[in-house]
């Protein structure tokens, strides 16, 4: 086909044109999404225990949310807490982290401090509220104190995670060069409504009970131990905690110097809650006996074992002042498999016409009891004939006495060996 030359130049013309226009727009777009790439937010901050910038929460899958798209980010921190989300567009959100690193719990200290505030005597922070709302409601009430003595008592876990976090709600704008700074999100363990927890440590330390001492007991013996606190203690609150090998121990008993506490024996745990920030203080002196603690030997306790009592990182005592009492020092003898031996203690003791001889026998054997004055003249003899291992009970009647101190000794012949023990004696007239 001919195409006239002035014609063929005009459409050369528009075609150029057209490429051009086409350029234009691809370096628009392009333009444009420079711009907005440059106009992108940045969004950073730290993970922080309770708030508190000197204890940053490491190990956080800090999730944010655009809630405008549900669409969701997540930024796993290091052990410093830090976080950062970057080439964010324009929009609402919200933070909130998650983690499983170690959680530290409820103390009496924490059930205190949550009695208070519901009795309208201490204000809360909202991470304090967080930490107190054990059963998730979304409010803090009795219900929640109940559950902290119920994990205090009886060890039950809470209803919600061991770790919460505040969630944060954030509106970002394209500003040029703005970066986003929310100065963290909160967490807190559940329960630590004190906030004594330092996550960068990931434990709380123990109370010391230093070994003072020994006992010595058999397989399948009773014995009675104590803790003792060898500096003076005032206290309105305990919640104690005290860890012991069950394979080798089985506690009955605790005897507490505060009355109405409450104790359960569970799972190699004695668990002991008393008092509330109205109770009239308890005074204990150095060297007096903390918790007096009974029991009995279990059959696997042998040749060369021992046994010891500690307390639970999450043992705390208050004080008058409604302050966690921090100058613990307490010791225990350590308890020591023994050879059986005889054992012999009486009740009453002053007494008048008669007393009960109570007697643990190691080995089946004859028995003797002697009755001695304080002059060491033996004054009665009985031959009590045989008498089978174990516990047993012996009435000694000494109405034919006369006042005064005695001493008595009982002496088991067995096939094996022959065993001997004391007491002293009142007879009061």
């Amino acid at each position: 086909m001919y195409i006239n030359p002035k014609t063929k130049k005009i459409l050369q013309l528009k075609k150029n044109a057209m490429k051009n226009k086409i350029t234009f727009v691809m370096l628009l777009m392009l333009a444009l999404v420079s711009v907005q790439t440059l106009k992108a937010a940045e969004l950073r901050g730290q993970a922080l225990y309770q708030g508190d910038s000197a204890r940053p929460i490491g190990y956080v899958m800090v999730t944010l949310k655009n809630i405008d798209n549900n669409s969701i980010l997540t930024y796993k921190t290091g052990a410093d807490g830090i976080y950062a989300f970057t080439n964010l567009a324009a929009g609402n959100y919200t933070i909130t982290g998650t983690t499983n690193i170690a959680s530290k719990g409820a103390t009496y200290y924490d059930a205190m401090l949550l009695f208070l505030h519901l009795a309208g005597r201490l204000e809360f922070t909202p991470l304090q509220m967080l930490a107190s709302d054990v059963n998730g409601s979304g409010s803090v009430n009795w219900q929640d104190y109940t559950l902290f003595l119920k994990n205090l008592l009886l060890g039950k876990p809470f209803p919600v995670d061991p770790w919460r976090f505040e969630i944060k709600s954030i509106t970002l704008t394209n500003m040029k060069g703005t970066e986003y700074n929310p100065k963290g999100i909160g967490g807190t363990c559940s329960g630590d409504v004190g906030g004594t927890f330092v996550p960068t440590a990931n434990t709380t330390p123990a109370v010391p009970v230093a070994q003072e001492g020994e006992i010595s007991v058999s397989s399948g013996e009773s014995f009675t131990t104590e803790i003792i606190t060898r500096n003076p203690l005032s206290i309105t609150g305990a919640g104690l905690i005290i860890n012991y090998p069950s394979e080798l121990l089985d506690i009955e008993s605790v005897e507490f110097k505060g009355t109405g506490y409450e104790y359960n024996i569970e799972n190699g745990q004695i668990r002991v809650i008393w008092g509330d920030p109205n109770t009239q203080p308890v005074n204990f002196n150095a060297g007096e006996a903390f918790i007096t603690i009974r029991g009995t030997s279990t059959s696997a306790f042998g040749e060369g074992m021992t046994a010891n009592l500690n307390m639970d990182k999450n043992t705390s005592l208050v004080n008058a002042a409604i302050q966690n009492e921090s100058k613990l020092n307490f010791a225990s003898p350590l308890i020591k498999f023994g050879k059986p031996s005889l054992k012999l203690s009486n009740y009453p003791n002053p007494f008048k016409n008669s007393t009960k001889l109570n007697i643990y026998a190691p080995e089946s054997g004859n028995a003797t009891i002697e009755v001695y004055g304080s002059n060491g003249q033996l004054v009665k003899r009985i031959s009590a004939g045989q008498l089978n291992a174990g516990y047993q009970e012996y009435t000694l009647e000494a109405s034919q006495l006369a006042k005064g101190y005695y001493i008595c000794k009982v002496r088991i012949q067995a096939k094996t060996s022959e065993y001997n023990n004391t007491i002293r004696l009142l007879k009061a007239e």
